[in-house]
């Protein structure tokens, strides 16, 4: 049986954890502009000549913008699995005791290490990796890793 309560709760929390990473990346870009603006400036570029090298950047998908991009998608693609993952939790419940299970995609250090063991969602969220896609792993967002209930898993890592 599902437990609003303990969904809303997981909302709730990757809301806020949601727009605390977009500000940090909007902020990253900005400083980005500004040390690329100050470091042509110094060069001798003209205002007009870098306004067309950062418009090209944005429409061409330039280094700049493109570093941006990418790394909103990977927030809002972290976001949704963290959702995914709050779903679950509060179909199985908090007794329930989930194994990590990777998925062999790019699969980083961490999440091979991880990979197995089985603890409690608190105990996940509690240790030093946490859950997936939570940033405490190598792969950070872009963790392809889950959480499942202990007695419906198998050992194998996940093929695609």
């Amino acid at each position: 049986m599902a437990s609003e309560s303990i969904f809303n709760e997981f909302e709730n929390r990757e809301l806020n954890t949601l727009e605390l990473l977009l500000v940090l990346r909007s902020e990253r870009l900005a400083l980005t502009l500004q040390e690329f603006i100050q470091t042509r400036l110094s060069q001798g570029a003209s205002a007009e000549s870098i306004r067309e090298i950062l418009l090209n950047d944005l429409s061409t998908g330039g280094r700049i913008f493109s570093e941006f991009r990418s790394a909103i998608h990977s927030t809002a693609r972290g976001s949704i699995n963290r959702m995914r993952d709050a779903s679950e939790y509060a179909e199985f419940g908090i007794e329930t005791r989930y194994r990590w299970t990777a998925v062999l995609v790019r699969t980083c250090p961490d999440c091979i290490e991880n990979h197995g063991a089985v603890q409690t969602w608190e105990e996940w969220e509690a240790s030093l990796f946490g859950l997936p896609r939570s940033g405490g792993t190598i792969c950070r967002d872009n963790c392809h890793c889950v959480l499942l209930p202990e007695e419906t898993t198998e050992l194998e890592p996940i093929q695609r």
